[in-house]
């Protein structure tokens, strides 16, 4: 058993050591998205999106502010969501920043920030005008455009360019990400298999000598070529009733 206890504590050191490792070169790679040159969005759709996920894009439009809802997420901090309408007639939802909300600029403008899938969570309203989260469909819903598959939050100066304090950024999950974290589940099952293993085992070895304890007791002693635990068990061949 000692020997399962140890196999086991093993295992759940290498599998925290490992999500550690994928932890930390997940976060080392989707800062290394952020930091790399801009991307300039303008018809990208599809798999071109999701492939810029992350990344820092720069797009020219014009806001529409008549457009425009608040999203309060469950800590009650409240950014501000504008569309931002694109050359190719479609909107692009804009993170400004944090409420309260300033005027957004008019006319065409460049902007520049992170570039982000549709938030988890559920697609509710929290009051009229008023989002839980960043929900692209539930915005394509209300939005008469078609709406870019995912979202800018402004980076910090474009923001305080517009009289707003900068939103914070959560960054998606880089590709793999998961299942690299599923090997470090695996050492977790190994060791959790050593423990029981270990249990059945040592549960073996103390049924042989329990029965071996009552046979000494008795007196019994089982033919010869036979195993003992099985004859006191009554487990061996049968034995003539005549004799």
């Amino acid at each position: 058993m000692a020997v399962g206890v140890a196999v086991a504590s093993v295992c759940v050191w290498l599998g925290l050591w490992q999500a550690q490792v994928f932890e930390s070169q997940g976060a080392q790679a989707r800062e290394a998205a952020t930091l790399a040159p801009a991307v300039t969005l303008t018809t990208q759709s599809g798999s071109e999106l999701t492939g810029l996920w992350g990344r820092t894009v720069v797009v020219s439009g014009s806001y529409l502010p008549a457009q425009e809802v608040l999203v309060q997420g469950a800590d009650g901090a409240v950014r501000v969501l504008t569309p931002l309408q694109i050359a190719d007639g479609r909107v692009l939802a804009v993170v400004r920043g944090m409420s309260p909300s300033s005027p957004a600029p008019t006319g065409t403008v460049m902007q520049s920030g992170v570039f982000l899938p549709a938030e988890p969570g559920e697609s509710r309203t929290v009051e009229p005008g008023r989002l839980a989260s960043v929900r692209l469909q539930q915005l394509a819903q209300a939005w008469p455009q078609q709406v870019v598959d995912g979202f800018v939050t402004l980076r910090e100066v474009d923001a305080r360019a517009q009289g707003m304090a900068p939103a914070a950024v959560v960054l998606p999950r880089a590709a793999g990400e998961d299942r690299n974290a599923g090997y470090a589940l695996q050492w977790w099952v190994f060791g959790a298999f050593a423990l029981v293993m270990a249990g059945a085992v040592a549960r073996s070895y103390d049924r042989r000598g329990f029965l071996l304890a009552d046979a000494d007791e008795a007196g019994l002693q089982p033919p010869a070529g036979e195993d003992p635990v099985s004859a006191v068990a009554g487990e061996g061949p049968e034995r003539d009733a005549t004799k």
